[in-house]
């Protein structure tokens, strides 16, 4: 199983970058897939109601977590999904940060993304 690491600016167009965040979420983003080229529009709310359920199979589950860089002084997330033309398993990872008890950031962390599956 091959499993490669992308920079989140690497493989999604629409991410800020400000003085103290890089790669935050605003209104919207879009995902390339590197395999195929398939486009994915995610907004704020799909990182926002993310809750790490995965509908992966377990031997990619297992290896992103692996290979997950675990920050305990931070909120994190991800968000698993196959990509819809070439199955390829992808996950983004994220921080997040609770500005008030309603207004949430998002930044990237970094993006995974396992073989084509078709």
């Amino acid at each position: 199983m091959q499993i490669k690491q992308y920079a989140p600016d690497a493989v999604i167009q629409g991410l800020l970058d400000g003085e103290d965040y890089t790669n935050r979420v605003a209104g919207n983003c879009v995902y390339h897939c590197p395999h195929c080229g398939h486009q994915i529009r995610f907004r704020w709310k799909h990182f926002y109601k993310a809750d790490e359920q995965t509908f992966l199979k377990h031997e990619y589950r297992s290896e992103f977590n692996k290979l997950t860089i675990d920050h305990p002084d931070e909120d994190e997330g991800f968000l698993d999904f196959h990509c819809p033309t070439c199955g390829a398993p992808t996950r983004l990872n994220f921080a997040i940060f609770d500005y008030t008890e309603i207004a949430y950031h998002f930044d990237l962390r970094s993006v995974f993304v396992g073989e084509r599956l078709r």
